[in-house]
């Protein structure tokens, strides 16, 4: 969905190795060309073309939406204007960032070698680049298409180790040979280096003082104005909690063409929140369709049907809910989905004791009952949250797979996404943040569903990220309940059910009787894969850890999950042939 693809050739070289590559394109009958730059030519996919510009006095071009990030300050919806951008590359890199927000790849040209790629700061849209013979290559995806893809794909194992020791890292590296994923937020050359435009740390380095709730429900209702542009129909997903009830409150607010709320509604009563779905989609006037959860059998076929794309799928775990959104995407009618997603970092949701800091300092308020509402929410002593939240701490360490990896793949350092990387000299509770919003960042990876149609996740857009980075923490979640700052931007719009409702529902016994009742299947799949033959996994380790006894009692499903997105991944870009081989080293290449 939403795809380009760029061809560009070097200047002064014969031109006849493009037009070939052109022509290869455009027999598929899949894709369009709309545009002949300098250097480069600009390919969409037919079906379904993402919007294409040209970028006013740069010999480059601007790829996907790109909207008014003043407007939406203002609450209002609109396409960001381009004129004044300037000639300049670098410049107008930085007006984009500055001004704009979406989903969006620029490709800027300035006659001093290779076309340089901008990614929007969130990284909604995909961009990777690869070089075949003469040719450079940069799209949202690796095509189909013989004679423009590498001509071997080759599976990067140190990446793939990098991920499985920090899973975040999925959403910024793709783990093949030759191909480069392009960072958010970076100008980057051929290599995916360059200037950082945008940094989380930035804007939590300078907390703003004087936030009010009313400033970011006219953000979020600006932000959602501008993605339903142009959108004929749609539905947002109604968990039942309170970020996907934001946002439909939001949507319901802008009169956007909302065809219905979906509430998957799961066997266990703590996992079953249709009541509260029903509570938001009658406040809102809107019909609400409920999926009854049936147990689920996970099975290596379904998992590895939702591998493939460029990043690694982690809803592919519950294969089910993937499969059901991506088939609503093409009912009658519907152009896109909206969900609630990354809510509960950008708002900030935990009462982690490192908010003890910005209560000392008085920002949220009377200091002891700040700290005696900290204190109950951790259930324990004012001294003891005092004490935890006082000590030194690092909070930038992400969550990995390491119990279960081979000790000679563990013996280089822990590779680190960059945001993280930049925020160890902020409060604690700001890098907590940060690093939420960088595992958030998953949900913008490669699923059926994202495959299948335009998925917007509102609170994920980098104006409302910004606000919240910028406003203490301790004003965004010190309070009786979770995300106060939130909830009273809000209140006067959400059903008291939900506003009112102390913690949301939780699904974690259905995945777990899940993968218990699966792992007849899920344990040769991954004690027999690839991960196993390339020498990455510590299979005696493993094999304990997925014995059924053990598994119920431990806490190792995330860990399963990681697993199982990077087998099935690897088995998808490989090849089941790799699987038949005799040996493969950790280090050697496996290809096909």
């Amino acid at each position: 969905m939403r795809d380009y693809l760029i061809i560009e050739s070097t200047p002064g070289d014969d031109l006849e190795e493009r037009r070939s590559a052109e022509a290869i394109v455009l027999a598929t009958g899949a894709w369009t060309k709309v545009a002949q730059r300098r250097w480069f030519s600009v390919f969409l996919e037919t079906e379904k073309p993402p919007r294409y510009r040209h970028l006013p006095g740069v010999a480059g071009a601007l790829i996907g939406e790109v909207f008014d990030a003043e407007a939406a300050r203002a609450g209002r919806g609109q396409d960001i204007d381009m004129l004044g951008f300037g000639a300049e590359a670098d410049s107008a890199a930085r007006r984009l960032i500055e001004r704009g927000f979406g989903r969006y790849v620029a490709i800027l040209n300035d006659d001093a070698g290779p076309a340089r790629v901008l990614r929007d700061p969130l990284g909604a849209m995909n961009a990777i680049g690869w070089r075949r013979g003469a040719l450079r290559f940069i799209a949202s995806r690796l095509p189909d298409i013989p004679g423009i893809r590498p001509s071997e794909l080759v599976v990067d194992w140190q990446a793939a180790v990098d991920i499985l020791r920090q899973k975040n890292l999925a959403s910024l590296v793709t783990p093949l040979e030759g191909v480069v994923t392009f960072p958010p937020g970076v100008l980057a050359d051929e290599a995916g280096r360059g200037a950082r435009l945008w940094s989380p740390a930035r804007f939590a380095r300078t907390p703003l003082t004087g936030v009010v709730p009313r400033d970011l429900r006219v953000l979020v209702d600006g932000v959602v104005a501008a993605w339903v542009q142009r959108r004929e129909g749609l539905f947002c997903e109604m968990s039942g909690g309170l970020d996907s009830a934001i946002v439909a409150t939001s949507l319901a607010s802008v009169g956007a063409p909302l065809r219905y709320g979906l509430n998957h509604a799961y066997p266990e009563r703590e996992g079953d929140e249709r009541r509260f779905a029903q509570d938001l989609a009658d406040r809102i006037g809107v019909p609400l369709v409920v999926v009854e959860r049936q147990p689920l059998r996970l099975t290596a076929d379904k998992i590895l049907a939702g591998a493939g794309g460029m990043r690694l799928n982690y809803a592919g775990g519950d294969p089910e809910h993937d499969a059901d959104l991506a088939a609503r995407h093409s009912e009658p009618g519907i152009d896109a989905m909206f969900t609630g997603c990354g809510g509960d970092g950008v708002f900030f949701q935990p009462a982690h004791p490192s908010l003890v800091r910005d209560v000392l300092r008085g920002r949220c308020g009377a200091r002891l009952a700040s700290l005696d509402v900290l204190a109950r929410r951790n259930a324990t002593t004012v001294w003891s949250i005092l004490r935890r939240g006082l000590k030194p701490q690092d909070v930038t360490a992400g969550a990995g797979v390491e119990q279960f990896l081979d000790a000679r793949v563990l013996t280089t350092p822990v590779r680190k996404h960059p945001w993280l990387d930049e925020a160890r000299d902020i409060e604690p509770a700001k890098q907590l943040q940060i690093l939420m919003l960088v595992n958030g960042l998953s949900v913008l990876g490669d699923s059926l569903h994202h495959a299948a149609g335009d998925v917007i996740d509102p609170l994920m857009s980098q104006p409302v990220v910004e606000f919240c980075l910028s406003a203490p923490a301790g004003v965004l979640a010190v309070g009786e309940l979770n995300r106060p700052f939130a909830r009273r931007a809000f209140a006067e719009r959400l059903p008291a059910s939900i506003l009112e409702r102390p913690s949301k529902g939780a699904v974690t016994n259905f995945i777990l009787r899940s993968l218990g009742s699966s792992l007849d299947s899920l344990r040769p799949f991954l004690l027999d894969g690839l991960l196993a033959k390339a020498g990455v996994l510590d299979r005696e380790r493993l094999d304990e850890a997925l014995q059924r006894e053990q598994f119920l009692w431990s806490n190792t499903a995330s860990q399963a999950f990681i697993l199982l997105a990077m087998e099935a991944w690897t088995r998808r870009w490989t090849g089941a042939q790799a699987l038949g081989r005799a040996e493969v080293a950790y280090g050697a290449a496996t290809s096909v």
